[in-house]
């Protein structure tokens, strides 16, 4: 209990304290989020301004409908929703890191998410990256549970979570379908296999069923996710964005406002339209240019998982560059960590699988299947730094035991984690344990 009570401690002041130095960012409606929950609230419409839309996904503005409900106090609402969603997170990472038997290193995990620089700072802005990473913790934490106990009462939750996340962003899609094909394998026979399959995949299609089939109502197309794919696509795929890759200062950021100027002469009235011909246009570019294709899909990965947040406004003041800074030195520390933890379990399941005893592998199968589906998404379309934020929680998971693992290479002693063979007793060589 008093674990749990200090990272709510330390989340409300991290995240509140934040929103107290930005007060005017939740005003802000950026990417039209707000303007979408106003139409539901006081239209019963999903809606950016008058039009029916499927341009965004729609769980964050359902979300969203309460606080807007409170009028002037909306933004209230929005910082107390994202507090309670940060809050989640936060908590769901420690129970993550419980299942993983990180033992005293789970609090680690946690707190690395509670002061992660961009959940931090997305969470002062009406925009999906603090929901995505609530669902993206619940999702790896539901998945952990059926696959402890594996069974059809616990693999409907869990799908049902994954559909969640996916309706607040599509890019979970391809980690709900991987987990669907990897989640039987828990279970011994062929009959429990193919019910725990049915049952995470029926749980995820009433999630997403109301979502598509109003779509196909509206549009006469049944869309799962949504009509900004093609966008997205389109702007990492674009001779503007191939020429800033040729010529371009290396670390500066590139503006998309010659392509939005182009597109927007041309754009089709229809918002399926719309979608598919920024689709065809991109495919006709990647086409065109397979080597720039390929060289811009390295960049995407990169800048994925770059430390180094891109200067974006010409006049930054000092105080933003100081901050630009500290969250640089932040991912400097915290992403070679990661990728120690992924050595760590990496060196660990060689060792288990050499004496064939029970480690609790579970957790960083679904942890690597999110990272490696959001990867796989990221390299085709738009990436920048913050769309790794539903990645957190599992980046904090293997930099916390990234950092137990070179605690104990260091002090060239056993640290032993719950289960582990090697406790009590002193090894030549790091403790292997996971």
């Amino acid at each position: 209990m008093r674990t749990i009570l200090l990272l709510v401690s330390l989340t409300l002041l991290v995240r509140g304290g934040a929103m107290l130095a930005a007060p005017d960012a939740l005003r802000d409606d950026v990417d039209r989020y707000r303007a979408v929950a106003e139409n539901l609230y006081y239209r019963g419409v999903f809606a950016t301004i008058e039009r029916p839309t499927a341009y965004r996904p729609p769980l964050y503005p359902v979300l969203l409908v309460p606080a807007v409900a409170l009028g002037a106090w909306s933004s209230v609402g929005i910082a107390a929703l994202h507090l309670a969603l940060g809050v989640g997170t936060v908590l769901l990472t420690w129970r993550l890191g419980q299942q993983a038997q990180l033992g005293g290193w789970a609090w680690v995990a946690a707190a690395l998410v509670a002061c992660d620089p961009i959940l931090v700072r997305q969470s002062t802005l009406v925009m999906t990256e603090t929901p995505a990473a609530f669902f993206a913790a619940a999702g790896l934490v539901a998945l952990g549970r059926a696959t402890q106990c594996p069974s059809a009462g616990r693999a409907a939750p869990a799908g049902g979570c994954l559909a969640a996340a996916s309706l607040c962003r599509p890019t979970f899609l391809p980690w709900l379908a991987a987990c669907a094909l990897a989640l039987p394998c828990f279970v011994p026979t062929t009959a429990q296999r193919l019910k725990v399959f049915a049952l995470f995949v029926l749980a995820a299609a009433v999630v997403l069923s109301p979502w598509t089939l109003r779509n196909y109502a509206r549009f006469g197309k049944p869309i799962v996710s949504t009509t900004h794919g093609g966008y997205n696509l389109l702007l990492g795929n674009n001779p503007f964005f191939y020429e800033y890759l040729r010529s371009g200062a290396w670390g500066t950021a590139w503006f998309s406002g010659d392509l939005d100027r182009q597109w927007l002469a041309e754009i089709p009235a229809s918002e399926t339209d719309a979608d598919r011909k920024a689709y065809d246009e991109a495919w006709r570019n990647i086409r065109a240019e397979p080597g720039m294709f390929a060289y811009a899909c390295l960049v995407r990965v990169a800048r994925l998982f770059s430390p180094f947040p891109h200067q974006t406004d010409p006049h930054e003041g000092r105080s933003a560059r100081a901050l630009r800074y500290a969250a640089a030195a932040w991912y400097v520390a915290e992403l070679p960590l990661a990728l120690a933890g992924a050595v760590a379990v990496g060196l660990a399941w060689r060792a288990a699988t050499a004496r064939a005893n029970g480690e609790p592998w579970a957790p960083w199968l679904w942890a690597g299947l999110l990272v490696l589906t959001f990867v796989a998404v990221h390299a085709f379309y738009w990436t920048d730094l913050r769309m790794r934020a539903p990645l957190m929680p599992a980046l904090a998971l293997a930099a916390a035991r990234g950092a137990g693992w070179l605690a104990g290479a260091i002090g060239r002693r056993c640290r032993p984690w719950p289960g582990d063979s090697c406790a009590g007793r002193r090894p030549s060589g790091p403790c292997r344990g996971l």
